[in-house]
């Protein structure tokens, strides 16, 4: 049984995609790759597409007063009483620990700007415009390359007991009926000691129905920011733009990830954030 869809992951990128993939780590300054984003190269053109679109208003730096906004405001119920020494049992180095902090910063992140950027992509999609006809590529512009981060682990690398509890944490997440494995999860498999220290504490926030409800939060946040930064989308019209059963499909799955899991997995990143309080 798979567990989820076809992607292209960045080791295997090569050509255009590298290309791509490199470009949208700095111009959204993390150090990876998205799920929703190496789907989208599995399909000739899609990606290309949809960057086209969205990267001139994260160059223009318009959408930083919707990703301050996006948490701001969330009621956090249950928040985890963590000792220093608690963590310090699970004898991670300094190094390790720095990245580990690193992954859920930079996920907690590239999360929140995709849940604006695929609300209003969407939206802007079905409106029909603005459409525009594109004369030149966007300039690349002077920004600091992002640290990149420990390669995301594939299911079979990791030991069966972190691979079942991958899958359970992931199952309550995923859309239904389209099994998937968050992103941040399988980058957390790295530290296996850290992730099963943590998955009680996770599997009672989602299982107590408070990421569902923070989640629903957000997503009337996205909603409401949709508007405004769908109007600095400009949807490229040329040779290589996909046809309108792709573009009907992809607004389906902007939509589905926006649902699920976009908006819960920024809640389990935040939620992390008290257990690197004390470090």
């Amino acid at each position: 049984m798979s567990d989820g869809p076809v992607e292209v992951p960045e080791s295997d990128a090569t050509g255009l995609i590298r290309e791509l993939y490199d470009d949208i780590k700095v111009t959204m300054n993390i150090g990876m790759i998205n799920l929703v984003y190496r789907r989208m190269a599995s399909v000739d053109g899609v990606l290309e597409w949809f960057w086209r679109a969205v990267r001139p208003v994260l160059v223009s730096g318009e959408i930083d007063r919707a990703l301050s906004s996006l948490t701001a405001d969330l009621d956090w119920r249950v928040v985890p009483e963590v000792s220093a020494s608690s963590l310090s049992s699970l004898n991670l180095g300094d190094r390790e620990m720095e990245d580990l902090i690193r992954v859920v910063e930079d996920y907690n992140r590239g999360n929140s700007l995709n849940l604006l950027l695929l609300t209003a992509f969407a939206e802007r999609l079905k409106s029909g415009g603005p459409i525009a006809e594109v004369t030149n590529t966007p300039k690349k512009h002077p920004l600091v390359e992002p640290l990149g981060l420990p390669p995301i682990l594939a299911m079979s690398d990791m030991s069966q007991e972190t691979a079942s509890l991958v899958r359970a944490l992931s199952a309550p997440i995923s859309p239904v009926h389209q099994p998937l494995i968050p992103s941040l999860f399988r980058h957390l498999a790295r530290w296996p000691e850290f992730l099963a220290f943590v998955s009680p504490y996770l599997t009672h926030m989602i299982n107590s129905g408070e990421v569902s409800r923070m989640s629903n939060v957000l997503q009337d946040c996205a909603e409401d920011w949709a508007p405004d930064i769908g109007r600095k989308i400009e949807i490229s019209v040329d040779a290589t733009t996909p046809d309108e059963v792709v573009q009907k499909f992809w607004i389906g799955e902007c939509q589905a990830y926006t649902s699920k899991p976009i908006p819960e997995m920024i809640i389990v990143g935040h939620s992390l954030r008290p257990y690197f309080a004390n470090v």
